[in-house]
């Protein structure tokens, strides 16, 4: 019997092996991934690929991304945006919502307020593609200082949407560019 003349046998062959190679392929890249989130859902964030750039840190246990060079704010889209959207502030209680919301109003109000803003940190979705940049400012208003926090929604059209939120402001615990770097460079069992 001749291989030849099996024309079947050759079809799935040509059909069949570069499909093989890219299941394989990816499934190695999933099994050797060392920068990698499960949420224990079925979910599971890698980002190998951005940290083996150099140009990335990795937040483990977190979708976070973090750049090494801070990102430059979004000026010109949210000069151009129509909407800024107050996003849920779901970790405040309801007597500090009311006041976060009038001190974004307020901080908002003041021209150019956008050019205060620094990168903190990105956020990677489902896909393991980068969704969010996330930014911030520190304001004062009313007497208290609020964390502003504006996240840049990425989306397959050229044009972002953006949220914003605003919490107290606590210097034990807010985590700016640097910070964040830190404890993401500690926190892999891995070097970055």
């Amino acid at each position: 019997m001749s291989f030849y003349q099996n024309k079947n046998f050759w079809a799935a062959i040509i059909i069949f092996l570069p499909l093989l190679m890219v299941a394989v392929y990816y499934g190695l890249g999933i099994i050797t991934s060392i920068y990698k989130t499960d949420f224990g859902n079925g979910v599971v964030i890698y980002a190998d690929d951005y940290v083996k750039t150099g140009n990335w840190v990795f937040y483990c246990n977190k979708s976070r991304l973090i750049s090494r060079q801070p990102l430059p704010a979004p000026i010109a889209q949210l000069e151009a945006s129509d909407t800024l959207n107050i996003g849920g502030m779901y970790l405040s209680k309801d007597t500090e919502k009311n006041q976060a919301v009038e001190a974004i109003r307020a901080l908002v109000e003041v021209a150019g307020w956008y050019n205060k803003l620094n990168y903190r940190y990105s956020i990677l979705g489902e896909y393991s593609y980068i969704e969010v940049h996330v930014f911030g400012f520190l304001g004062r208003h009313n007497g208290r200082s609020w964390a502003l926090k504006v996240s840049q929604l990425l989306n397959d059209r050229s044009k972002s949407s953006f949220k914003i939120i605003a919490e107290p402001y606590d210097p034990e615990t807010y985590m700016d560019h640097s910070k964040m770097l830190q404890v993401a460079a500690k926190s892999c069992t891995v070097p970055q």
